[in-house]
Protein backbone atom coordinates (compact mmCIF):
# COMPACT_ATOMS: atom_id res chain seq x y z
CA UNK A 1 0.00 0.00 0.00
CA UNK A 2 2.91 2.39 0.51
CA UNK A 3 3.84 2.35 -3.16
CA UNK A 4 0.50 3.86 -4.12
CA UNK A 5 1.09 6.81 -1.79
CA UNK A 6 4.44 7.45 -3.52
CA UNK A 7 2.74 7.20 -6.89
CA UNK A 8 -0.07 9.55 -5.87
CA UNK A 9 2.47 12.09 -4.59
CA UNK A 10 3.49 12.50 -8.23
CA UNK A 11 0.04 12.73 -9.79
CA UNK A 12 -2.61 15.45 -9.83
CA UNK A 13 -4.87 15.28 -6.77
CA UNK A 14 -7.87 14.42 -8.93
CA UNK A 15 -6.16 11.41 -10.54
CA UNK A 16 -8.13 8.20 -10.21
CA UNK A 17 -5.96 5.33 -9.00
CA UNK A 18 -6.69 1.64 -8.72
CA UNK A 19 -4.63 -0.94 -6.84
CA UNK A 20 -4.94 -4.68 -7.34
CA UNK A 21 -3.70 -7.37 -5.00
CA UNK A 22 -4.63 -10.96 -4.33
CA UNK A 23 -4.18 -10.56 -0.57
CA UNK A 24 -7.06 -9.04 1.40
CA UNK A 25 -4.54 -8.22 4.14
CA UNK A 26 -2.36 -6.20 1.77
CA UNK A 27 -5.46 -4.43 0.48
CA UNK A 28 -6.42 -3.54 4.06
CA UNK A 29 -2.93 -2.11 4.62
CA UNK A 30 -3.23 -0.17 1.35
CA UNK A 31 -6.62 1.21 2.48
CA UNK A 32 -5.11 2.40 5.78
CA UNK A 33 -2.09 3.94 4.05
CA UNK A 34 -4.35 5.68 1.55
CA UNK A 35 -6.59 7.14 4.27
CA UNK A 36 -3.54 8.49 6.10
CA UNK A 37 -2.05 9.83 2.84
CA UNK A 38 -5.28 11.63 1.88
CA UNK A 39 -5.59 13.18 5.35
CA UNK A 40 -1.94 14.31 5.39
CA UNK A 41 -2.01 15.55 1.79
CA UNK A 42 -5.24 17.50 2.37
CA UNK A 43 -3.68 19.26 5.39
CA UNK A 44 -0.55 20.07 3.39
CA UNK A 45 -2.52 21.42 0.42
CA UNK A 46 -4.74 23.52 2.72
CA UNK A 47 -1.71 24.94 4.53
CA UNK A 48 -0.09 25.85 1.19
CA UNK A 49 -3.29 27.34 -0.29
CA UNK A 50 -4.54 29.37 2.69
CA UNK A 51 -3.67 32.65 1.00
CA UNK A 52 -5.88 32.00 -2.04
CA UNK A 53 -8.80 30.55 -0.05
CA UNK A 54 -8.76 27.22 -1.89
CA UNK A 55 -9.50 24.75 0.89
CA UNK A 56 -9.91 21.03 0.26
CA UNK A 57 -12.73 19.22 2.04
CA UNK A 58 -12.69 15.67 3.36
CA UNK A 59 -14.00 14.21 0.09
CA UNK A 60 -11.98 16.32 -2.37
CA UNK A 61 -9.25 13.69 -2.80
CA UNK A 62 -10.79 10.45 -3.99
CA UNK A 63 -9.84 7.29 -2.15
CA UNK A 64 -7.83 4.64 -3.90
CA UNK A 65 -9.97 2.02 -5.61
CA UNK A 66 -8.87 -1.35 -4.22
CA UNK A 67 -9.60 -4.59 -6.07
CA UNK A 68 -8.84 -8.13 -4.93
CA UNK A 69 -7.88 -10.10 -8.02
CA UNK A 70 -5.33 -12.32 -9.66
CA UNK A 71 -3.00 -10.48 -12.03
CA UNK A 72 -3.70 -13.09 -14.68
CA UNK A 73 -7.47 -12.46 -14.56
CA UNK A 74 -8.03 -8.72 -14.13
CA UNK A 75 -11.70 -7.69 -13.72
CA UNK A 76 -11.51 -4.62 -15.96
CA UNK A 77 -12.72 -3.69 -19.43
CA UNK A 78 -10.27 -3.64 -22.32
CA UNK A 79 -8.19 -0.45 -22.51
CA UNK A 80 -9.35 0.84 -19.11
CA UNK A 81 -6.12 2.44 -17.87
CA UNK A 82 -3.70 5.13 -19.05
CA UNK A 83 -0.91 3.50 -17.06
CA UNK A 84 -0.31 0.10 -15.52
CA UNK A 85 2.41 -0.36 -12.91
CA UNK A 86 3.42 -3.75 -11.53
CA UNK A 87 5.78 -3.81 -8.55
CA UNK A 88 7.63 -6.88 -7.29
CA UNK A 89 5.10 -9.46 -8.41
CA UNK A 90 6.66 -11.36 -11.31
CA UNK A 91 9.33 -13.18 -9.29
CA UNK A 92 6.48 -14.68 -7.23
CA UNK A 93 4.78 -16.26 -10.25
CA UNK A 94 5.41 -19.33 -12.39
CA UNK A 95 6.45 -18.48 -15.95
CA UNK A 96 3.08 -19.43 -17.47
CA UNK A 97 1.27 -17.12 -15.05
CA UNK A 98 3.78 -14.32 -15.82
CA UNK A 99 2.80 -14.65 -19.47
CA UNK A 100 -0.92 -14.52 -18.62
CA UNK A 101 -0.43 -11.54 -16.29
CA UNK A 102 1.51 -9.72 -19.04
CA UNK A 103 -1.33 -10.38 -21.44
CA UNK A 104 -3.90 -9.05 -18.97
CA UNK A 105 -1.89 -5.91 -18.23
CA UNK A 106 -1.60 -5.26 -21.95
CA UNK A 107 -5.32 -5.87 -22.44
CA UNK A 108 -6.37 -3.26 -19.85
CA UNK A 109 -3.81 -0.66 -21.00
CA UNK A 110 -5.17 2.05 -23.32
CA UNK A 111 -3.57 2.62 -26.71
CA UNK A 112 -0.79 5.15 -26.12
CA UNK A 113 -0.60 4.14 -22.45
CA UNK A 114 2.52 3.23 -20.49
CA UNK A 115 3.23 0.02 -18.61
CA UNK A 116 6.02 -0.17 -16.01
CA UNK A 117 7.26 -3.43 -14.50
CA UNK A 118 9.54 -3.19 -11.47
CA UNK A 119 11.00 -6.30 -9.88
CA UNK A 120 14.23 -7.95 -8.85
CA UNK A 121 17.20 -7.95 -11.18
CA UNK A 122 17.89 -11.11 -13.13
CA UNK A 123 21.12 -12.86 -14.08
CA UNK A 124 23.60 -10.95 -16.23
CA UNK A 125 22.45 -7.46 -15.25
CA UNK A 126 25.26 -6.42 -12.91
CA UNK A 127 28.99 -6.21 -13.26
CA UNK A 128 29.56 -8.32 -10.15
CA UNK A 129 31.59 -11.49 -10.64
CA UNK A 130 29.87 -14.43 -9.02
CA UNK A 131 26.55 -12.66 -8.52
CA UNK A 132 24.83 -14.49 -11.38
CA UNK A 133 25.63 -17.86 -9.82
CA UNK A 134 24.20 -16.78 -6.46
CA UNK A 135 21.08 -14.80 -7.37
CA UNK A 136 19.08 -17.90 -8.28
CA UNK A 137 19.76 -19.38 -4.85
CA UNK A 138 17.20 -16.93 -3.48
CA UNK A 139 14.66 -19.56 -4.52
CA UNK A 140 15.95 -21.69 -1.65
CA UNK A 141 14.58 -19.08 0.78
CA UNK A 142 10.83 -19.57 0.24
CA UNK A 143 10.84 -18.17 -3.30
CA UNK A 144 10.04 -21.26 -5.41
CA UNK A 145 9.79 -19.45 -8.78
CA UNK A 146 12.78 -17.15 -8.40
CA UNK A 147 15.36 -19.32 -10.18
CA UNK A 148 13.10 -19.54 -13.25
CA UNK A 149 12.34 -15.83 -12.97
CA UNK A 150 16.07 -15.10 -13.21
CA UNK A 151 16.22 -16.92 -16.56
CA UNK A 152 12.94 -15.61 -18.02
CA UNK A 153 12.82 -13.01 -20.80
CA UNK A 154 10.46 -10.58 -19.09
CA UNK A 155 10.45 -8.05 -21.91
CA UNK A 156 9.51 -10.87 -24.28
CA UNK A 157 6.21 -11.41 -22.48
CA UNK A 158 5.19 -7.81 -23.19
CA UNK A 159 6.62 -7.70 -26.72
CA UNK A 160 4.56 -10.84 -27.43
CA UNK A 161 1.53 -8.73 -26.46
CA UNK A 162 2.58 -6.11 -29.03
CA UNK A 163 3.85 -3.56 -26.52
CA UNK A 164 6.86 -1.46 -27.52
CA UNK A 165 9.83 -1.30 -25.11
CA UNK A 166 10.65 2.21 -23.89
CA UNK A 167 13.49 1.64 -21.47
CA UNK A 168 15.22 -0.32 -18.76
CA UNK A 169 16.71 0.98 -15.52
CA UNK A 170 18.75 -1.12 -13.08
CA UNK A 171 19.50 0.20 -9.60
CA UNK A 172 21.04 -1.93 -6.87
CA UNK A 173 19.01 -5.16 -6.94
CA UNK A 174 15.92 -3.70 -8.66
CA UNK A 175 15.12 -3.17 -12.31
CA UNK A 176 12.31 -1.40 -14.10
CA UNK A 177 11.16 -2.05 -17.64
CA UNK A 178 8.78 0.31 -19.42
CA UNK A 179 6.60 -0.22 -22.48
CA UNK A 180 3.98 1.63 -24.49
CA UNK A 181 0.96 0.35 -26.35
Amino acid sequence: GRFMTFLRDNLPLDAECTAVDLSPYYLDAARENDAYWRKTRRKEENRNNRSNGSILGKDDIKPLRLIQSQAENLPFENESFDAVVCVYLFHELPRTVRAKASSEMSRVLKKGGVLVLTDSIQGGELDRPGFDTRIGKFSEMNEPFFADYCEDNLAGHFVDEELTPLGKIVMSSTKSLSFTK
